[in-house]
């Protein structure tokens, strides 16, 4: 399988030092189904449900009892949670929402029914979102399995932004510093772009780890000097 799908590429070299040159990627295609003996993600999610059925793509240590979330969020698995608060009658009718709308955190209808051919926005938009503001971020949870955090820092390393490609020196362990908590993860500054993993956090990182959120809010928005 890692031979099929050049995960030897990567496996045992550094993900966050001075890039060598472009890596090698597969472009934007229009897949639906993985090809058989290549769906890692599918056959790990699998055997995690297997040893915990409570396993949750958003936040991979949760366990039973599944936690009530007020907003209905419905983790791996169908929410069966009723009533969802914004999907009560009353609440519609106080916020005036169309009462023959269910309302759903995440819908289950195809934003793009027929595929997205555009270029990756790592290649396009995103470079010139962080050469054009001030200050840009982006943040990943270690905890999170729908994203994969080293899948970002070979995004990174492969993007170029404000002339130079990825980032030039490593990323350190540790140095993502939150007042009166210590470390709680990784950041790391380049050229306008900052990096942060936060480290026991899943998906939504302001659900997860507020104190971390609050943080880099506070740096991306001008009101903390440092990340």
């Amino acid at each position: 399988m890692q031979e099929r799908n050049m995960h030897a590429v990567y496996l045992g070299s550094p993900l966050a030092q001075e890039p060598a040159g472009n890596q090698q990627h597969g472009g934007r295609q229009n897949f639906t189904r993985a090809v058989r003996g290549c769906d890692l993600w599918d056959e790990i999610f699998d055997a995690a449900v297997t040893i915990n059925p409570a396993f949750n793509v958003y936040r991979i240590f949760d366990t039973w009892p599944i936690l009530w979330d007020v907003l209905g969020f419905p983790g791996s698995f169908p929410q069966a949670q009723s009533p969802i608060y914004f999907d009560r009658e009353e609440v519609k009718r106080a916020i005036h929402a169309p009462l023959n709308v269910t309302w759903e955190e995440c819908s289950d209808i195809r934003v793009f029914p027929h595929g997205d051919a555009s270029a990756p926005p790592a290649f396009t938009v995103l470079p010139n979102v962080i050469e054009k503001s001030e200050r840009a971020v982006i943040v990943h949870g270690l905890a999170d399995f729908i994203l994969i955090a080293e899948g970002t820092r070979i995004v990174i390393q492969n993007m170029t932004w404000n002339g130079q490609q990825g980032f030039q020196t490593p990323i350190e362990n540790d140095s993502f510093i939150v007042d009166g908590m210590g470390a709680l993860g990784t950041s790391h500054s380049e050229r306008g772009l900052t990096f942060y993993e936060v480290a026991l956090s899943g998906h939504m990182i302001p659900q997860f780890s507020p104190k971390a959120a609050f943080h880099i809010m506070e740096f991306l928005m001008g009101f903390r000097e440092s990340p």
